[in-house]
Order: C-alpha cells, then sequence, then structure tokens
C-alpha cells in the first residue's frame, strides 16, 4: 500500500547525500567499533557544515508540502486556546501571583496584586526580554521577603546556562543592579533579603558549587558556601516549609546528601544532616521544630521518618500500606499530604499529625493524574491538587485538610467547537515477555472507528513517570481518526522504585520488550493494526524509540524521535562530554564493565541500524543542546540514509535552540503541526491504481 507521506518525500528531492571521511575506529574498554560519521561532531569541516546544510534544506522542501495542513492545524490549537488566558493566582507573603497570555504574543507575563486589592502589577514580562532574540528561556523568578527584591535566570541560546540578574521591582518596573553569569537553576535569597544562595556550573553542565552574593556587591567577591568535586553528584538549594533553613541537596542518581545553613546571616559553614552513604536517597522537610523525611535504600521504596534535629534517630512516621509506594510530600502545620502510587493510579494522602490515621484525598481512577501543588504559606491549612487525564482538562482543586473539603478553583478553558465528552480515556493492561502486567493508557473520539492509526508515546528511563496530562493540540491528531497511547513501560516511575530498576542498567532492554509488548497487545484487542501503529519519544525516550525500531523496522508506519539519545554507547563511553559520569548509575560504566559495554552495543540505536527499510521517521536536533549533543541525531539520520536509501527520512535541525526546543509560543505550535501534519501523511493511504 502507499501512503502520501511517500510523495512529499519524493517532491523534497534532491535527498541530502551523507558525507565521508568522518569514519573513526572507537576502542573502548572491551570492544572495537567503527564508526562512519564520527566527524560531523566538527562544524568547521566544510563535510560536517554543508551536511546541515543539505538536511535543513532537505528539511524545508518537504515541510512546504506540508504546509497548508500545518497551517490549519495551528488554527485549530488557537481556536480552543482563550486569549488572554490567565492562571489561577497563588498567595506569597502581602500578594497573589499569576501569569497572562496576551494575544499574539509568545511568553507569559508574571504579574501580582496586594492581597485584597484590585491593581495589577507586572512582575515580569519575558516578551519584552525577549525582544532581539530568537530564544529566550527564564531558570526561575526569586521575589525576597520584602516583596520589592528580585532575581530572575535569562538563556538566549537553549545551552541551561543562565544569566542571574538582580535587581528591585518597584511599580511594575525592575530596576537591575547586579548580573551574575554562568549560572544553574537553583537559587533563592535569604529570609532578610541581603543574600542571593545560587548554583553554577562546570563545564560538563554540572551544578557543581554554590555561592552566596551579598546584595549591592560586585559578583566577583562571591563567595564559595560549597563545592561538589564528586562528579556523579549536582548540588541545588532549596528552604524548609516554616522558613527555619536553608537547605543545599548533593544527589546522584541513587545517593542524597543534605546540608543546613541558617535562613540569615554567615552562611560559610552549612552543616551535614546525615553524610552521604551509597544507595542512601533521603529527602527533608521542617516543620513544628521536627524534620520529617523520606528515604529508603537502593532497590527499597521510601518510607516516612521523623526526628527532631539531625543528631536524633530517624523514628518512623506513618506505615504505608503494602500497595502503596511514596514520591513525595507536603508539609502544613496540621500534618503531611503524601503524593503517593497505589499500584499504578497516583494517590493523595492526608495524614495529621493527631491522629497519624491516613485520609485518602484522591479519585480513584488510573486513568486520571492527581498532581499534589501544595501550598506556599507556611501557615496554610489547606492544600492545592491538580487533577488531569488524556480526556480531561487540568483541574485545580483546593482541598480543606480539616475537613476534607474540594473546592474546584481553575479548569483549563477549552475554546472552540470542541466537547470533551466526545472523547473517551481508559487504562488497560498489556503482559510483557516476563508475564508481568504493562501499564497502558489510551484516549480516542468514542465514534472512532475501530482499528485505526495509533501514536504510542513512550520514556523509560531515570524513574521518571509519564503520567497522563492533557492537551488541546493533541485533540486536532485525534479528531482526525487517531488514537493516542502511552505506554507506561519499566525503566520509569508509574509502579515505583523497583519498576525503575527493571529498567536500567543491565535491565534497560526489558523496556523496549515491555513496549513491544504494549504494541502487541493495541494489536490484538483491534485498536489498531501493524501497518498503522506510530511512535514517538524524546531524549531518552528518543533512544526507546529508536532501540525499539532495530527490533523490528517493518512493524511500524513511522516514528517521531525528538532530540533522541541514539549514540548512547559512543556519549556515555566519553566522560568529557557533559553530564556523563552523571548518568553512569543510571545505564551503567561501559569503561569499568563489559557486560554494560557489551549490552549497551547490543541496543545503542546508532550502532544497530539494519541495511533495511525503516518507517518514515521524523528526528529533531538543537544545535545548542547540551544534554544530547546536534550530533548525536544527525548521525542517526546520515548512517541511515547511507545503510538504507530507500527509508523516507527527514532531520529537523533548530539553528537557535538547545534541548527543550523552540522557547516561542508560536513556535511550538508550528513544530507540533509540523509533526501531526507529517503523521497524517504518513497514515494517509493513496487510492490503489
Amino acid at each position: 500500500m502507499s501512503y502520501l507521506s511517500e510523495q512529499l518525500f519524493a517532491r523534497a528531492k534532491p535527498i541530502p547525500t551523507p558525507p565521508t571521511g568522518l569514519e573513526r575506529t572507537l576502542k573502548g574498554a572491551h570492544i572495537t567499533r567503527e564508526d562512519p560519521f564520527f566527524g560531523l561532531r566538527d562544524l568547521t569541516n566544510p563535510a560536517s557544515s554543508d551536511y546541515l546544510q543539505q538536511e535543513r534544506g532537505f528539511m524545508e522542501r518537504l515541510t512546504r508540502s506540508l504546509q497548508e495542513t500545518r497551517d490549519e492545524l495551528v488554527r485549530e490549537y488557537r481556536s480552543r486556546i482563550p486569549e488572554p488566558d490567565e492562571s489561577y493566582p497563588t498567595r506569597r507573603g502581602g500578594y497573589e501571583y499569576f501569569t497572562r497570555i496576551e494575544p499574539d504574543l509568545d511568553y507569559p507575563i508574571h504579574l501580582r496584586r496586594k492581597l485584597g486589592g484590585t491593581e495589577v502589577e507586572t512582575v515580569l514580562d519575558e516578551n519584552e526580554i525577549a525582544e532581539g532574540h530568537d530564544f529566550l528561556s527564564i531558570s526561575g523568578i526569586a521575589i525576597a521577603d520584602d516583596d520589592h527584591t528580585i532575581a530572575y535566570g535569562v538563556d538566549f541560546s537553549g545551552d541551561e546556562r543562565f544569566l542571574l540578574r538582580v535587581g528591585r521591582l518597584d511599580a511594575g518596573v525592575i530596576t537591575i543592579s547586579e548580573e551574575i553569569a554562568s549560572t544553574s537553576y537553583g537559587f533563592l535569597f535569604t529570609n532578610d533579603a541581603l543574600q542571593l544562595l545560587y548554583t553554577r556550573p562546570d563545564d560538563a553542565m554540572r551544578p557543581d558549587t554554590v555561592l552566596t552574593h551579598a546584595l549591592g556587591s560586585d559578583p566577583s567577591e562571591d563567595r564559595v558556601v560549597m563545592h561538589e568535586p564528586d562528579q556523579r553528584y549536582y548540588l541545588d538549594v532549596g528552604r524548609t516549609k516554616d522558613r527555619a533553613f536553608l537547605v543545599i541537596s548533593a544527589s546522584s542518581a541513587i545517593t542524597s546528601e543534605y546540608w543546613l545553613l541558617p535562613p540569615t546571616g554567615e552562611l560559610d559553614s552549612p552543616r551535614c544532616y546525615r553524610p552521604r552513604e551509597q544507595g542512601l536517597e533521603y529527602h527533608l522537610d521542617h516543620i513544628n521544630g521536627t524534620f520529617y523525611l523520606m528515604a529508603a535504600h537502593e532497590g527499597e521504596e521510601y518510607q516516612l521518618f521523623s526526628a527532631v534535629d539531625e543528631h536524633s534517630p530517624w523514628q518512623p512516621f506513618f506505615d504505608l500500606p503494602s500497595s502503596d509506594r511514596l514520591e513525595s510530600f507536603e508539609l502544613t502545620t496540621l500534618g503531611l499530604v503524601l503524593q503517593l502510587r497505589s499500584n499504578d493510579r497516583t494517590k493523595l494522602t492526608y495524614v495529621p499529625f493527631d491522629s497519624r490515621q491516613g485520609i485518602e484525598l484522591s479519585v480513584d481512577d488510573p486513568a486520571v493524574t492527581t498532581i499534589l501543588l501544595g501550598n506556599p504559606e507556611p501557615l496554610a491549612t489547606t492544600i492545592r491538587i491538580e487533577e488531569t487525564s488524556l480526556g480531561l482538562a487540568a483541574t485545580l482543586i483546593e482541598i480543606d485538610l480539616p475537613t476534607s473539603t474540594r473546592t474546584t478553583l481553575w479548569q483549563q478553558r477549552v475554546t472552540g467547537d470542541v466537547s470533551l465528552d466526545d472523547y473517551t480515556s481508559y487504562r488497560v493492561y498489556a503482559p510483557s515477555d516476563d508475564g508481568v502486567a504493562i501499564p497502558v493508557t489510551v484516549v480516542h473520539r468514542k465514534d472512532l472507528t475501530l482499528p485505526a492509526p495509533t501514536l504510542v508515546y513512550s520514556y523509560g528511563a531515570y524513574g521518571e513517570p509519564i503520567d497522563p496530562t492533557f492537551s488541546t493540540m493533541r485533540l486536532s491528531l485525534l479528531d482526525r481518526g487517531f488514537a493516542f497511547a502511552i505506554a507506561h513501560v519499566r525503566g520509569g516511575g508509574e509502579l515505583g522504585r523497583q519498576w525503575h530498576d527493571q529498567g536500567r542498567l543491565h535491565h534497560k532492554p526489558q523496556g523496549f520488550r515491555d513496549l513491544m509488548s504494549a504494541i502487541d497487545w493495541l494489536i490484538d484487542q483491534g485498536i489498531t493494526t501493524p501497518e498503522l501503529v506510530c511512535l514517538r519519544g524524546a531524549s531518552a525516550g528518543g533512544l526507546m524509540v529508536g532501540a525499539t525500531l532495530n527490533l523490528d523496522p517493518h512493524r511500524f508506519r513511522a516514528a517521531i524521535l525528538e532530540v533522541p539519545f541514539v549514540d548512547c554507547l559512543t556519549t556515555i563511553s566519553d566522560p568529557e562530554l557533559p553530564l556523563t559520569i552523571m548518568e553512569w548509575e543510571e545505564w551503567g560504566n561501559p569503561l569499568e564493565s563489559q557486560l554494560i559495554e557489551e549490552l549497551m552495543a547490543s541496543y545503542s540505536p546508532y550502532d544497530n541500524l539494519q541495511a533495511t527499510r525503516y518507517p518514515d521517521l521524523l528526528v529533531t536536533t538543537g544545535l545548542n543542546d547540551s544534554r544530547v549533543s546536534y550530533w548525536e541525531p544527525t548521525k542517526y539520520v546520515a548512517k541511515l540514509r547511507a545503510i538504507s536509501p530507500s527509508t523516507n527520512v527527514a532531520l529537523r535541525v533548530e539553528q537557535d535552540a538547545g534541548h527543550m526546543g523552540a522557547s516561542k509560543r508560536t513556535e511550538a505550535y508550528e513544530n507540533e503541526a509540523l509533526v501531526q501534519a507529517f503523521l497524517l501523511a504518513a497514515c494517509t493511504a493513496l487510492p490503489s491504481n
């Protein structure tokens, strides 16, 4: 059967010619590999720069063929989003803060008004900051307790190295007094608004240093509070709920450590709460004169503890049911609210200090994601949660803890000719190759005729759960006859820490088998057919998709690989590259383990490409990506062109973006419309002659 995409790829010719003369023999600790496109990492080489230019030209021609559908999709996206659109306000101190999206502007405007007042004041207009720049990312906004001292970080390239601006906010105008170069995401003011604590990344983009800046001083005089020499660990800064302590956390993939600082005054001598122990993760907070902790040794699930101070033994605080796994908690003066997973369902439980009896606050529906948002006010007796699903618009709910009364504060508005009652969302379970049930969440129109084209999304890494959330843009794909599914494979965190452990290190290939099993189930249940299955994954999820494609390239109709980690063995074998050493606890260290090196060589998407036709592929990358370097997706496409000329593949190179993609709202719409237009063309069968 022929598909529309074949015609569109043919119209986009000439096809880029893979470069030559860029090969290198890679001698690992235990095995040797040939890399025909290693030299693509050198953009000063004319062969590399010329090839990228060819790929840009090919992508531009293909995009023109999709432009009519793309424009139509963008119009639909915009018709569903009310403009202007405001978030629900959140109280902090004497103000309530919210954001607004204005028509035809690309970035949010951050606003506030005094409690009980009506006059709105601008805190930060990202559109003004972005003027003259093609990209903008804000690392965060910190406002001190005086309500006027402000700090925010700006990145104009996408490399996630921020210029931290410090100033004073008065009547909607910020006067910048100092700028601190090369900072990371974490920063906060001391309680007296006289100092700023912030993190700085090393050359490998690991936040390895915490510094303190005295407001009004020269940033070159900033003092180092802590430096972390172990390259497996990264540093972050925070504050306990009761504002009694500033904290520095040192974390690796499986080990953590906390240091305490006073909220004001001298910050030069942090004291360690509990020294790190390999494999022990703990997280702490403080209220009512007591520390509360969640802790677990490697392979175990988190448990709750309390302690009067860092010298006191940890006492069990609340025994979780055997089916529940703790993910996080929020402190209030009345008790703890726990973010849990009960089997594969998100769950919230309130544990009052006076009774220590769990009170469930969430709905009993595995297809609904319940998210604990907490409350920034230390003395609040309410907490906020969000409920959403693939078919439920995000809903903000406030719960009064003494009475468990729920009040809906806000729901994401969907404008235009849309009725969410037309869609159905549900959770099903696919048996994997070892008999373990893999959760799969599905959404489609109720009137959809099955089997239908189905886009399957998966990630499966770092213990990160991919919980179902609502998307107005996804509705366009559903309205055009697609089903959408999330395969919650092992390696993620959907069923707790053990679910993660069963899909990392030497267990990593289990996630690929889980994804294939989920697809098999969707086919067996008549939701889709082998000719209409499409895959999508980003970053480590791009590795998931690339490795799964190699298991059976003929099994799929199309795939989207966004900033994909497809040359994993080469990257994870190079400790000079950003983040590599920190990644060893997730993927393993091929420099030390022959098992890991040989295993990664067996599943690395780039190393295992086959000389056979693959499904239609759209691959994306950003030249300023500091997490997955541009050359990984570029090499993947070049090799595929060389060994499988019949495969329809396109590479989209974003010149002014990093790992997170485009920052402008309009560009985000256009990029998603390109993906959906590509999928629609790939699944549109042409009439037979």
